[in-house]
C-alpha cells in the first residue's frame, strides 16, 4: 500500500522553489475546470496577471495572455511563448459523489515504491495540464529566475477539441518561440504529434413492445438482462491506445455479437446501450439493457467464458476486466412500458457498432514504437433514456488520430462510407492537423544542449500519438520553433492519474536551464 504523504513539504527535493510550482497547481485544483467550464479558471489566471503589474489579455474564448517582462540581462533576447491549456479531462471512479462543476480536486501527496507522486481521491488529477500552468506562474511569480521576455499563453477547451487554440486570433501572440508544456514524459523533448477528429453517428430508429419474441423458435417472454463491462483501466485514447487498455463499448459489442450469432433462433433485441464519457479517453465502462429468451444460466456461461476468453490474450494488458449477465431490476410499470428495437434493427445495430473498428491500425515506418493511425469507439448512448418512447436514436463518438493528414483523411473517409452503407447521419467535429517533426530547429538544439548540460545525458528526440496545440499553431505561424516538454503523468485521462514528482522537478530544473540558456 502506498504511504500517504499529509503536505508537500515531506518531499524530499534537490530545488526549493519547486514548492513553489507545488502551491501553484494546489491552487489551479481548488478550481473546477472541465472542459467548457473554464470562466472561473481564467479569472483566476487573469486576476494573477493583473494583481502583479503585468499586460494580461482575456479573449472572447477565455484564453489567457500575461506578458512577463524580461530579467535584467536578457531584455534584448527573444521573446519565447510558454504554452498551457486549463482544461481537464473530468473522470470519475465508479461510486464517486464528486461534482465536477463545484468541487475542486481533491489531492494526495503518496510514495509508491520510493517515488513520490501527486494523485487525487477518486477522479482525474489535472496534471494534463495543471502543472504546465504551474510551472509558468511560478517562473512569473518568482524575481530569482533569469528568463527572456513570456508570454504565457493558456488556452482553453483543449481536450474536447483543441478549440480555444482554433478559435485564438492570430495577433494574441507575437513571439515567435514556443515551449509548449503538455507533454507527459520526462527526458523527452516532443517535436510533432498526430492530428486528429471525432466523428460523430446517428439514427432514429423505431421501437416496439419489448416482451414480442421475434425469434424464430425458443418461444417465451423476453426477459430484461443488464450487461456490464467493467473494472477497466480506460487512458488516454492517443498516447495508450497502443499498450493493450480494454476498450469497454468494444468488448461489449463483441459479446453482443457473439451471442447474437450463436443463438440466433432466440429472441434478443437491445432496450438501450450506455458506455464510454470522453473522445479522448479509452472507455472504462459499458452497460446495455437488452431483452432475451436465452436462459440466464446460459448467458452467465457465455459472459465467463468470453471474459476469460479476453484475459488469456498475451496482448491484453487490462486484468480487472469484468463481464457480467444479471436479471435487470426494473419496477411493473417500467417492464410493462418497456419499448426495445426490433431483432432485425438489433442486428443491423450490431453489424454497424462490429464494423466500427477500434484500436491500432498502423505503426510508423519511420520512428520506432510511435502508433501512425489508431481509432477509439469513445462513447454509445441511446436516446432518449426513457425507454417508452416511440423512436430511440443511437449515439456513437468516434476519435480518429493520425500523424499523417492523407491518411487521417482516408480513415476518415472509410468511416464515411460506412455509415452510408448502415444508413447512419454522421458528423465530422473537432478535426486538427498534425504537427510534423522538425529534427533541426535552432530550438530544438537549444533544448538538447541545456538538458545536456543540466542532467549529463541526450534527451529523446521523438513525435507521439496524441493531439498538442502544436499542431493548431503550426498553421497560424509556419515559422515559429517549436517543442514540448513534461513530467511523467501516468494514467492521464482515468480516475488513477498519478504524476511523478521527481519527474516533475527534473521538468522545473530543465524548463528554468532552457530560459536562462536563451
Amino acid at each position: 500500500m502506498p504511504e500517504t504523504e499529509t503536505i508537500n513539504e515531506k518531499i524530499n527535493r534537490q530545488s526549493p522553489d519547486f514548492k513553489n510550482v507545488l502551491s501553484f497547481f494546489e491552487e489551479i485544483s481548488k478550481i473546477p475546470r472541465c472542459s467548457q467550464n473554464e470562466e472561473r479558471i481564467a479569472s483566476y489566471l487573469e486576476n494573477f496577471g493583473k494583481e502583479n503589474g503585468f499586460e494580461t489579455k482575456r479573449d472572447r474564448h477565455n484564453n489567457i495572455l500575461i506578458k512577463v517582462p524580461a530579467t535584467a540581462g536578457y531584455e534584448n533576447a527573444p521573446a519565447v511563448v510558454l504554452q498551457s491549456h486549463m482544461d481537464m479531462v473530468c473522470e470519475k471512479a465508479d461510486g464517486s459523489l464528486h461534482n465536477f462543476s463545484s468541487d475542486g480536486i481533491r489531492l494526495s501527496y503518496v510514495t509508491e515504491n520510493g517515488i513520490p507522486y501527486l494523485t487525487a481521491n477518486g477522479t482525474t488529477l489535472g496534471a494534463d495540464n495543471g502543472i504546465g500552468i504551474a510551472y509558468s506562474l511560478a517562473i512569473a511569480a518568482s524575481s530569482e529566475i533569469p528568463h527572456p521576455p513570456l508570454e504565457l499563453l493558456i488556452t482553453t477547451d483543449e481536450e474536447k477539441g483543441l478549440t480555444g487554440a482554433h478559435r485564438m486570433d492570430n495577433d494574441f501572440i507575437s513571439a515567435n518561440l514556443l515551449l509548449n508544456l503538455d507533454s507527459e514524459e520526462d527526458g523527452v523533448i516532443i517535436v510533432g504529434c498526430a492530428g486528429g477528429t471525432q466523428i460523430g453517428f446517428k439514427k432514429q430508429i423505431e421501437v416496439e413492445d419489448a416482451d414480442t419474441d421475434d425469434g424464430e423458435e425458443n418461444g417465451g417472454v423476453p426477459v430484461p438482462y443488464t450487461l456490464t463491462v467493467a473494472g477497466l483501466l480506460g487512458g488516454h485514447s492517443g498516447t495508450e491506445i497502443h499498450i493493450g487498455r480494454g476498450n469497454a463499448n468494444q468488448i461489449l459489442i463483441r459479446f453482443m455479437k457473439t451471442v447474437h450469432e450463436k443463438y440466433p433462433k432466440n429472441c434478443f433485441k437491445i432496450v438501450k446501450m450506455d458506455g464510454g464519457n470522453a473522445h479522448n479517453a479509452i472507455p472504462r465502462h459499458s452497460e446495455c439493457l437488452f431483452v432475451t429468451t436465452i436462459p440466464s444460466k446460459t448467458l452467465k456461461a457465455e459472459s465467463e467464458s468470453y471474459a476469460a476468453g479476453i484475459l488469456s490474450d498475451p496482448r491484453f494488458n487490462d486484468a480487472g476486466l469484468t463481464v457480467t449477465v444479471t436479471e435487470a431490476v426494473l419496477s411493473k410499470p417500467e417492464r410493462d412500458g418497456l419499448k426495445s428495437f426490433s431483432s432485425e434493427n438489433t442486428e443491423q445495430l450490431i453489424h454497424f457498432l462490429s464494423a466500427v473498428q477500434t484500436g491500432v491500425f498502423e505503426m510508423s515506418a519511420d520512428i520506432p514504437g510511435l502508433v501512425s493511425v489508431s481509432g477509439n469507439l469513445a462513447k454509445i448512448r441511446t436516446r432518449p433514456e426513457d425507454v417508452s418512447k416511440s423512436k430511440r436514436e443511437p449515439e456513437v463518438m468516434y476519435s480518429l488520430r493520425s500523424g499523417s493528414d492523407p491518411k487521417l483523411k482516408n480513415k476518415v473517409n472509410e468511416m464515411i462510407t460506412l455509415a452510408k452503407r448502415f444508413c447512419f447521419d454522421f458528423e465530422i467535429s473537432n478535426s486538427y492537423t498534425p504537427w510534423e517533426p522538425d529534427f533541426n530547429s535552432e530550438l530544438l538544439k537549444t533544448c538538447r544542449d541545456a538538458y545536456r548540460q543540466t542532467f549529463g545525458a541526450e534527451a529523446k528526440v521523438t513525435a507521439i500519438h496524441a493531439g498538442l496545440e502544436c499542431g493548431v499553431f503550426r498553421l497560424k505561424y509556419p515559422s515559429m520553433q517549436m517543442v514540448s516538454i513534461g513530467p511523467d503523468i501516468i494514467g492521464a485521462h482515468t480516475p488513477t492519474e498519478k504524476m511523478n514528482l521527481i519527474a516533475a522537478e527534473n521538468v522545473w530544473v530543465y524548463l528554468k536551464e532552457i530560459l536562462k540558456s536563451l
